[in-house]
């Protein structure tokens, strides 16, 4: 009896213990949430524990990342970048996996919040769980993460609003390229509103998976392409080069499926599917001998199916794409 009362103590002893090491660990929200006009995190300098979130990217390299989010604050502040100081830092992670993490040091090395994972301090990540979906992207206007104000020797960004997406998966649409060649390694290339070509951003490939390793922009960058939408993890960098100091945010693109040409059955041109592009698709309902090349003007979504008919079939694959590009 002894020995059971014995056993449930150290049990008992032991969430406890687990649950203040819980307790006492931070979420990136906590972590990136700053009023700091520069957009430093109030935990810059400090070795915390944190809950972690989502890998949704995985940079290899010399000095390994994973961008993580935590898809509980889809609206800013989610999501942070995690340094490995060893080429096999992370090798037993893949995107996907929700990681924890603790003894990591938090930095904001040159604009950028990184959770350092480096031997000195003793780190450690856990692997809380696999397969989730990732953070659906956050549709973002592009002036929102406008590119930097050409100054007298510097490239400088008007303010820090941005920093909330800081590593966030957004997504910005109706976009062309306007111009390359930016930035501190000429790595950026210029993205522009269709709408309103006032409107412009910096965008990078150098995390993009998809990348031939010697070019210095995906295959896809060329003056004048239109994107309906590019999607990316948003990157601070600041640093002095040849007399020029930068201060810009860049979007960065990690995969091929970063770039959306053209918006799956938006009938309308506009990079959405919504309403309007309903409506097109009702005006054909129950339309007959649907064939190449206008098949129903577009609104026969099952051409491997041999009835040549706008009906619940093609609905049903509308339906799927719903509200994408909003």
């Amino acid at each position: 009896m002894k020995k059971k009362m014995l056993m449930v103590m150290i049990i008992v002893s032991l969430l406890v213990l687990v649950g203040s090491i819980q307790a006492d660990a931070l979420s990136i929200y906590e972590i990136q949430y700053t009023a700091d006009v520069n957009g430093i995190s109030p935990q810059n300098g400090n070795i915390v524990d944190c809950l972690g979130g989502i890998v949704t990217h995985k940079h290899l390299g010399g000095r390994p990342r994973l961008i993580i989010q935590d898809p509980n604050y889809p609206d800013g502040w989610g999501a942070v970048q995690v340094k490995g100081w060893a080429s096999d830092a992370f090798d037993n992670s893949v995107i996907g996996d929700w990681v924890s993490l603790t003894n990591v040091k938090v930095d904001d090395y040159k604009g950028t919040t990184f959770l350092q994972y480096k031997s000195e301090y003793n780190p450690n990540f856990t692997i809380v769980s696999t397969n989730n979906p990732l953070p659906r992207p956050l549709i973002v206007p592009i002036d929102e993460i406008a590119a930097p104000v050409e100054g007298v020797d510097a490239w400088i960004v008007a303010d820090c609003n941005a920093e909330k997406y800081e590593a966030m998966l957004i997504k910005i649409i109706d976009v062309y390229v306007q111009d390359t060649g930016y930035g501190k390694a000429y790595d950026n290339y210029l993205l522009a509103g269709n709408v309103d070509p006032n409107l412009t951003c910096w965008a990078s490939d150098y995390m993009n998976a998809d990348k031939d390793k010697g070019l210095i922009y995906h295959p896809y960058i060329e003056i004048a392409q239109n994107f309906c939408g590019v999607t990316g993890v948003l990157e601070q960098y600041t640093s002095e080069q040849e007399g020029i100091y930068y201060d810009y945010y860049q979007l960065l693109t990690t995969s091929i499926d970063a770039f959306t040409i053209d918006q799956t059955f938006d009938f309308d041109g506009d990079c959405d599917v919504d309403f309007a592009d309903f409506s097109i698709f009702a005006e054909h309902w129950l339309q007959t001998e649907c064939n190449e090349p206008d098949w129903c003007g577009g609104t026969d979504l099952t051409k491997d199916l041999p009835n040549g008919i706008v009906d619940i079939f093609d609905l049903l694959k509308f339906s799927q794409h719903w509200l994408e590009g909003k």
